[in-house]
């Protein structure tokens, strides 16, 4: 029921959002890429993927990278952000391995679009930026989702454990 009403409601949302992006250069600059995504350039497949929407959470997600390389327990990495800059700091910062995108819009399209072309290993979400055509793509395809630093009051993680458990292996906890 969640998905459908909130499915509906931004797809209806959609076409004003694209209207300002375009008198905005910093949206227009990565607008395509978020509508469009693609990985063909590399494999994303059991990548551990971190998601870092700006500045502050890409740095934390490059010191956690840095930390796993220098520890050997996983060489394949993803990160993806939701501004233009962020990708292009990540991009110049970041080692040459790790693969660095643009995060797909929440429409279930974009989002299953960039899911087709590899299956992560896992989602780390750093703080709380929750889409959940994200989560909800993500946990079908029996990906973990874990969020890393990120602060949320009992209150509305119970209802966040209502929208997003799709059904009984699929669980959040804290």
């Amino acid at each position: 029921m969640w998905q459908i009403v909130y499915n509906v409601l931004i797809t209806l949302c959609f076409p004003f959002f694209v209207l300002y992006g375009l008198t905005r250069q910093k949206i227009r600059k990565n607008l395509l890429e978020r509508l469009f995504p693609s990985t063909k350039k590399s494999d994303i497949n059991n990548a551990l993927w971190f998601h870092a929407a700006s500045i502050g959470e890409a740095i934390i997600a490059d010191n956690l990278i840095k930390y796993m390389v220098k520890e050997g327990q996983i060489d394949t990495f993803l990160i993806t952000t939701n501004t233009y800059y962020t990708k292009e700091l990540l991009l110049k910062k970041t080692q040459a391995s790790i693969q660095t995108y643009a995060l797909p819009f929440d429409l279930l399209f974009s989002i299953e679009r960039f899911l087709n072309q590899g299956t992560p290993k896992a989602l780390l979400i750093i703080e709380t930026e929750i889409w959940p055509n994200l989560i909800w793509q993500v946990q079908k395809r029996s990906t973990p989702v874990i969020i890393v630093n990120g602060r949320i009051s009992d209150k509305t993680f119970k209802k966040l454990l209502h929208i997003f458990v799709l059904h009984e292996k699929c669980s959040l906890s804290y």
